[in-house]
Formats: structure tokens, C-alpha cells, sequence
């Protein structure tokens, strides 16, 4: 619509208006973009296609890179992001982890308010690794616990709208982890926060 208003010419002579509608434009080309990528990541994923090639891995080696990638998104929010200290190892696709932890790392920080701390873990538990991603944000009603798995779900309709993001990030996670054998839940309190929890199995040493 941007795109055919500037077209037009209605807003050659007024440079701040014309300038507006290209930023418009490039947020929606930006959200359409990003749509398709979920969209055939997530095909991919469900489909089979996509190979995950799991080794062992150092919990907190991949919740810290997940950390530095999304850093600076934290920082402009004034948000601390905290990682508890962990010796666990899981065998794991590190790439497609930290997609799942920047994921959740990203949910966190739209509805945790400024000033707030999303803290990370990562404990042994048997044979699996129990990764948490804690935020003080605004909550999940229970109804929506699980239904926040699903595709294009969202917990308010206007979230897509006032947060941005596709409806797909954490379908992608849930498919991710369940192909790694593991499970992925949440657990929230209205107004208190929300803590998001997957597990991945441990690695075991090979034998010769």
C-alpha cells in the first residue's frame, strides 16, 4: 500500500510524508521477509529436510553465544541478560540451540520490562540437561501455555502489531527440540513472569 501510495505521486512535494511511507514500506518488507524465512525453516524442520547434525556441546557455551548475538537488542531495552554458571553437556545441534535460546532470549525481552533480568541455566537432570530462560515479563494466561507453541499464535491479538515478530518463533523452537528428542514447556504467572523450559539430552562419551 506504501509502496502504491509513493507510486502515485501524491506525496512528490512533500518530502516528510514521502519519506515516511518508505519507512513504512521497509518494516513491512522486513516483517514479510522474515515471515517466509520461519515459514520455510519451519517446513524444513517438520519436513524432515532439514539435517541436524548433533555433537557434544557445552551448555553454557551455547547459551553465552546466544547472549552475544542478542546483546545489543537487551541493551536497548535496559535489560540484563544473565547466565548462570553450568558444567552440563548436551549432545545437540549447537547452531539450531542457539536459535532456539536467542528465540526465547527475544520473547522474553518484548514483554520484560526496562530494567528487568532474563536469567539462563542449564542443569543436569538423569539422562537430559534442563534448560531455563527466566523473565519478569507481564505472564501467559493458562489457557495459553501451550497454545503459544502453535503457529502464528500469539497470547494478544495486537502483539503481532505492537511487538513484531512472525508467530512462528516458538513453533520453530518446540520443532527443534523435539527433534533432538527432548521437550519444551513454560511455566508463567500473570504479572510476575515467565520461565521457559526444554530439555536436550546428555552427551555421552563415545567409545572406541
Amino acid at each position: 500500500m506504501s509502496l502504491g501510495l509513493l507510486n502515485s505521486g501524491i506525496y512528490n512535494n512533500k518530502p516528510e510524508k514521502f519519506q515516511r511511507m518508505l519507512e513504512i514500506a521497509l518494516i513491512d518488507t522486513n516483517r514479510l521477509v522474515n515471515l517466509v524465512n520461519d515459514i520455510l525453516d519451519l517446513e524444513r524442520l517438520d519436513s524432515g529436510r532439514a539435517v541436524l547434525e548433533k555433537t557434544s556441546c557445552q551448555a553454557i557455551d551455547l547459551m553465552t553465544r546466544a547472549v552475544e548475538g542478542i546483546q545489543p537488542i537487551a541493551k536497548t531495552q535496559n535489560i540484563t541478560l544473565t547466565i548462570n554458571l553450568s558444567e552440563a553437556q548436551v549432545w545437540a545441534a549447537a547452531d539450531a540451540i542457539i536459535q532456539t535460546i536467542t528465540n526465547l532470549l527475544s520473547n522474553g525481552i518484548k514483554f520484560s520490562p526496562p530494567h528487568s533480568t532474563i536469567t539462563l541455566d542449564a542443569q543436569m537432570e538423569g539422562k537430559f540437561v534442563l534448560f531455563q530462560v527466566c523473565d519478569r515479563g507481564r505472564g501467559i494466561p493458562a489457557d495459553k501455555l501451550e497454545a503459544v507453541f502453535g503457529r502464528f499464535q500469539q497470547v494478544d491479538a495486537s502483539d503481532a502489531r505492537d511487538k513484531g515478530g512472525t508467530g512462528l518463533g516458538l513453533a520453530i523452537c518446540r520443532s527443534i527440540i523435539e527433534q533432538h528428542g527432548g521437550k519444551i514447556w513454560v511455566e508463567s504467572i500473570l504479572g510476575e513472569g515467565s520461565t521457559f523450559y526444554f530439555t536436550l539430552p546428555v552427551a555421552v562419551a563415545e567409545t572406541i
